[in-house]
């Protein structure tokens, strides 16, 4: 279920009118129904209120575990999203790789995963596992071209 469908089934389940919903978030009743409708996303403070508001679990709202569509990493809190140009959150990119509605860098894939290599090789090490570069470079590859920025 994507994030509209989701706002728009906690404001059912929860009886309230857009009007009734917009009234306790303090925004617009017209807000609500661009968020309902896909064309824009609340603000990371606004999906912080609904959640703690209709006392929901952050995993439960999303619904599945999300990654960045660049980086891969799991975006686990609103403060590890990036930001859309309108200051709501984006749910595809962490906050590393969209600032403000812009992409942070211009990178290759291989780029890419060289720097992921860094961070896997890292924790393996910290964590007495084994680590194979070149499994790990393939595995890399195969997940990075199944995300958005990398599909082709």
């Amino acid at each position: 279920m994507n994030l509209a469908a989701k706002i728009m089934e906690v404001r059912k389940n929860s009886g309230l009118t857009q009007k009734d919903f917009a009234d306790k978030l303090f925004v617009t009743r017209q807000a609500v129904t661009r968020w309902e409708k896909g064309e824009t996303t609340p603000a990371v403070e606004t999906i912080k209120a609904i959640i703690e508001m209709f006392n929901l679990d952050a995993n439960d709202f999303f619904d599945i575990a999300m990654y960045c569509q660049i980086c891969a990493m799991q975006l686990k809190t609103f403060e590890d999203m990036g930001k859309n140009a309108d200051s709501g959150v984006s749910i595809d990119y962490c906050k590393y790789c969209l600032t403000d509605g812009n992409f942070t860098d211009d990178i290759s894939m291989d780029a890419m995963i060289d720097i992921n290599l860094g961070f896997i090789k890292d924790f393996a090490l910290k964590s007495g596992n084994e680590f194979d570069e070149e499994k790990t470079r393939e595995q890399q590859r195969q997940y990075l071209s199944q995300l958005k920025r990398w599909k082709q």
